[in-house]
C-alpha cells in the first residue's frame, strides 16, 4: 500500500498510527496466547506525546458552563495575522498567549436558556505531555468573494522559539504532570516485550493504516502540575514556497552529548545551539520541547552509565 504524504505533521500522524496499531495487535495476541508480562503494555505514544486540552464554554446570561476535553499529540498554531487573534506574533510565547486567550462567540445555543446566547470560551491544558509538539501553520490562504480558494502563500515571518518555555500560565489548578519514566519497572518490561515481539505478532495480518483521532483514555494521576518547564530539543524546517512541493530538514538535541545534529536526508552534521536559535528556529515549521523533569531523568541515566 502506498500513501502520499506532503506534510511532516501527516507523517507524524502516520508513525503514531502505525505504533498504535502494532501495540493494539500485541495486546490482542498477549490476551489470546496468555503470555505473561510483569506490567501492563502501554502505547508509548500515550505518555510521550498525548496531552489533554479542555475547552470551557460559559453562557453570558445564566452562567452555565460546559467543559469539553480532547486528546491531542500536537498543537497547531496559526502564524498569519488574519488567522490568529491578534497581530502580536513575534514569538512562540506570543502565539501560545493568543491561542489560549479567552474569547467570546455569539449565537451559541445554551441548554439552560434554551436559546442562542453569547458565550465566553476559555482553553487550558488538563494534562501535560513528556514531549510537547508545536506546529506553526505558515500557509496563508486567500479566497475570493465567493469563498473559493484563490491562492496559497507561505508566511516567512520569523518566530522566536526560545531554548526554554513555560506553559504553566495555560494550565488549570487540576493540570497533571506527565508520568515519569520508571527505569526499574518500565524498561525491563519493554525489553521483555521486544524479545517476544516476533512470537507475539507472527499470526497477525497487516492492518490498513488509519488516520483516525487517537481515542486512548488517559488515567489521570493525582499529581498537580507545580511547574511546566520545557526545553527545546528538535526543530523541523520546511524549505520551499509551495504547500505541494518542498523539502524538510530537522535538527535534534543530543542530551547525552549536550550537542545538536542537523539531518538532511542521508546527510548528518553537527550544529551549534547558536545557529539553531538564530537561523533555524525562527523559520521553523515545527518545534518539539521536552519536559525538563524527563530531560533530567535522561541526563541522570546518561551520567550513571558513564560512571
Amino acid at each position: 500500500m502506498f500513501i502520499l504524504l506532503s506534510d511532516s505533521h501527516e507523517f507524524l500522524n502516520l508513525v503514531i498510527s502505525l505504533i498504535t496499531d502494532e501495540i493494539d495487535a500485541i495486546k490482542i495476541q498477549i490476551s489470546e496466547q496468555l503470555l505473561s508480562f510483569k506490567n501492563e503494555i502501554v502505547d508509548p505514544t500515550t505518555n510521550n506525546f498525548q496531552f489533554c486540552l479542555a475547552t470551557e464554554r460559559c453562557c453570558e446570561i445564566c452562567g452555565m458552563s460546559t467543559i469539553q476535553k480532547e486528546i491531542h499529540t500536537a498543537l497547531l498554531i496559526h502564524v498569519t495575522d488574519d488567522e490568529s487573534k491578534t497581530s502580536k506574533n513575534n514569538s512562540l510565547a506570543d502565539l501560545l498567549e493568543n491561542y489560549f486567550a479567552s474569547e467570546s462567540m455569539d449565537g451559541c445555543f445554551c441548554d439552560s436558556c434554551q436559546s442562542n446566547q453569547r458565550k465566553y470560551i476559555k482553553y487550558n491544558l488538563e494534562r501535560l505531555p513528556r514531549i510537547f509538539i508545536f506546529y506553526l501553520k505558515r500557509w496563508h490562504i486567500t479566497k475570493n468573494y465567493n469563498g473559493e480558494l484563490q491562492s496559497v502563500s507561505k508566511e516567512d515571518h520569523p518566530i522566536d522559539c526560545p531554548i526554554e518555555i513555560n506553559v504553566y500560565p495555560f494550565c488549570s489548578s487540576n493540570t497533571c504532570q506527565p508520568p515519569m519514566i520508571d527505569y526499574v519497572e518500565d524498561l525491563p518490561n519493554l525489553k521483555d516485550l521486544l524479545k517476544q515481539r516476533e512470537q507475539v505478532l507472527h499470526t497477525i495480518e497487516p492492518k490498513r493504516t488509519r488516520f483516525d483521532p487517537i481515542k486512548t483514555e488517559i488515567n489521570e494521576e493525582n499529581i498537580i502540575a507545580t511547574h511546566a518547564d520545557y526545553r527545546l530539543f528538535a526543530v523541523i524546517n520546511h524549505h520551499g514556497g509551495s504547500s505541494d512541493v518542498g523539502h524538510y530538514t530537522s535538527t535534534v538535541y543530543d542530551a547525552k552529548g549536550d550537542s545538536w545534529w542537523s539531518y538532511d536526508d542521508t546527510s548528518v552534521n553537527s550544529c551549534t545551539e547558536q545557529r539553531v536559535l538564530k537561523d533555524l528556529a525562527p523559520d521553523a515549521y515545527g518545534v518539539m520541547y521536552i519536559h525538563k523533569d524527563i530531560l533530567k531523568l535522561f541526563q541522570s541515566m546518561s551520567n550513571n552509565s558513564m560512571q
